[in-house]
């Protein structure tokens, strides 16, 4: 089989026009060189081939709740947990996290999620509270939130076996600190947010636990900020408070930061201003270093940036109207837009990250290869997901690649996951 259209890798670069599987879905030849437009030959009679304008590698979402009417924290049996999968996956993402919510306990869908991850079906689990402030809740139940307990949190990893990968925790709640040590001790990393903390309380917490990853020498960054500036203080002239502290830290590479790029969460223009200015690092340790320039060639551009697209959806992605559950509570789609029921709070993303790729790339202001990167390398390098099923970085002969193309505006009209071309 045959894939026609210019290839980009998971960091944006163009490497060829075309790519060529054999029957077993492995990768035996990129086609074409850089900048071309057209396979270097013909396709042979009886071969094949699917034509796009595009081909990108398969998107990586490392925040997400749920989708084709399902939803990780409230429906769990095993055919409800595949049908949220393949929402996203026919969507274009061949790699993601399992979100929960604050739950009282999550033990039941641990369990339930932990053989999905042994099966290559996902990357892992993210647990999204309870350990939050109930100020900053978000769409998520405000009785189930409580201090972080930390033989409770290690029941929960112990149960993950491993695959609980990232935590949402809030930075002044009780016991953070012994948390993220814990996190970090279990291969699994703190994400700040839902939080009502200060600059200074966040500003600790993120170099108490880069100094914890340094010691029990954990090897990558070792921290995320869930969806920035949603359920966080806003930015004050006088009191910045943690959204100025975790994108500090992801300009000099102590962290990655989520930014939900729907439209609907951020403005759009905010998204690309702090994804411009995150993805060039600071070359200096000191904090208050001047920032460098962020008008840099392409290619000199970093391949690991510091803030990355997460959709947040819930049960309802790819879907367009209706009610729906989010650990318990109801919430609905009012106007392309997923609201707690009755109220104009926004309760998750219905998005598949491909749509969010789409929306940037159209706009203009972040190249196709700037909204690759924030789907692709930015989130694998940030989850450390690099040998994941379903991720694919560089195309490499004699691997299984997962990919997506896309037409001239975007769009989604093949995707394949470990060499297989998917049914739409």
């Amino acid at each position: 089989m045959k894939y026609v259209g210019k290839v980009l890798d998971g960091y944006g670069r163009a490497v060829g026009a075309g790519l060529e599987l054999d029957d077993a879905g492995i990768l035996t030849a990129i086609l074409g060189q850089e900048g071309e437009s057209q396979p270097a030959q013909e396709p042979a009679a009886g071969t094949q081939s699917i034509e796009g304008a595009y081909i990108v590698p398969g998107m990586v979402d490392i925040h997400c709740h749920g989708g084709g009417g399902f939803g990780y924290s409230d429906d769990y049996e095993p055919e409800q947990i595949q049908t949220a999968i393949d929402t996203h996956r026919r969507g274009g993402t061949t790699a993601m996290f399992a979100s929960l919510v604050s739950l009282a306990d999550p033990l039941p869908q641990i369990h339930a999620l932990v053989p999905f991850c042994e099966a290559g079906e996902l990357a892992g689990i993210h647990l999204e509270g309870p350990f939050i402030s109930v100020e900053k809740k978000g769409a998520q139940n405000p009785a189930v939130i409580r201090g972080a307990d930390i033989e409770e949190l290690r029941s929960w990893l112990e149960a993950g076996r491993g695959w609980v990968k990232t935590m949402t925790i809030a930075p002044e709640t009780d016991n953070a600190r012994e948390a993220a040590r814990l996190l970090l001790e279990y291969g699994a990393m703190p994400s700040w947010g839902h939080t009502s903390a200060d600059g200074e309380t966040t500003r600790e917490l993120i170099a108490y636990t880069a100094r914890v990853a340094e010691e029990i020498g954990f090897p990558f960054a070792p921290q995320t900020a869930t969806h920035l500036f949603n359920a966080m203080p806003p930015v004050a002239h006088r009191a910045p408070g943690p959204v100025r502290e975790l994108t500090q830290a992801a300009r000099r590479g102590e962290a990655a930061v989520e930014l939900i790029g729907d439209g609907h969460h951020l403005d759009a223009g905010l998204v690309e201003d702090m994804y411009l200015y995150l993805e060039h690092r600071e070359p200096s340790a000191d904090r208050e270093a001047a920032p460098a320039p962020i008008d840099i060639p392409e290619a000199e551009l970093p391949i690991e940036p510091g803030a990355f697209f997460v959709t947040d959806s819930l049960a309802a992605a790819g879907l367009t109207s209706g009610q729906y559950k989010l650990g318990g509570l109801d919430v609905e789609i009012r106007d392309g837009v997923c609201y707690l029921l009755g109220q104009n709070s926004i309760a998750g993303g219905i998005s598949v990250l491909a749509q969010q790729l789409a929306l940037f790339a159209r706009r203009g202001r972040l190249s196709l290869s700037q909204a690759v990167r924030a789907c692709v390398a930015g989130p694998v390098h940030a989850a450390h997901l690099e040998n994941a099923r379903g991720v694919t970085l560089t195309f490499e002969s004699g691997a299984k690649p997962n990919f997506v193309v896309l037409d001239e505006d975007f769009t989604v009209i093949q995707v394949v996951r470990e060499g297989e071309l998917l049914q739409r």
